[in-house]
């Protein structure tokens, strides 16, 4: 067979079960990230009912049923409370605080925490995380996911321009990594949603939405 004949071929495409394993691979890791926060969730409060139920059966020296899950539902509630004054505040950072100095905790305890944020405070995750776009970086040529967290008008460059500040996310974590800050015209804006970026990122790409520029960019109304 000729140069030319070999050089004309087509490339393969990937053999079905190929193809499969991606699939598979891609649903599995994609329900692994819908099934975490409910499970998360739902091992708390069992955790918390147990807890409570063994608690009263030995105090009271009784079950009483329901009395377990009543407690734990006041016991959410309360800490919501609390949460929320002053008060409250001061005892849970006080608390955090001295997880801060334990050798383990201190390296778990601050991710647990912004995850929890994200998942459970939509204002916060609005706030945190604009919009989702791509800049040129490491170098260009070589484009990096990129959340919007701040812009600000400045003149600091030389010319009066929009910077743009953005986070970098360094995979699995998507609260974490370096702060840029690019004019706004350098960036492509896209039509993706902070929660399938954050997908993106946790899966290292296996979890990948169709990366498409958004109709609207940057700075219109």
């Amino acid at each position: 067979m000729s140069s030319a004949q070999s050089s004309s071929r087509k490339p393969s495409t990937p053999s079905l079960s190929a193809r499969l394993g991606d699939a598979l691979r891609r649903y599995f890791v994609t329900g692994l990230a819908t099934l975490f926060p409910v499970v998360v969730t739902t091992w708390l409060l069992v955790l918390i009912f147990n807890f409570t139920d063994r608690l009263l059966g030995r105090t009271m020296g009784f079950k009483f049923p329901g009395l377990g899950l009543v407690v734990t539902l006041l016991v959410i509630l309360g800490v919501g409370v609390l949460s929320i004054h002053f008060f409250g505040r001061v005892i849970f950072r006080t608390i955090e605080a001295g997880f801060s100095r334990l050798p383990l905790v201190r390296k778990i305890y601050p991710s647990v925490k912004q995850l929890a944020i994200f998942l459970f405070e939509e204002g916060s995750r609005q706030a945190a995380f604009r919009r989702v776009v791509l800049v040129q970086y490491p170098r260009p040529g070589a484009y990096s996911l990129a959340f919007v967290t701040n812009e600000s008008k400045t003149a600091a460059t030389g010319t009066p321009q929009t910077l743009l500040t953005l986070l970098i996310p360094n995979p699995p974590s998507p609260f974490t990594g370096p702060i840029i800050f690019v004019p706004q015209e350098d960036v492509i804006p896209l039509d993706l949603s902070v929660e399938d970026a954050v997908k993106l990122i946790v899966s290292g790409g296996v979890v990948a939405s169709p990366l498409q520029a958004a109709e609207k960019p940057l700075g219109d109304t």
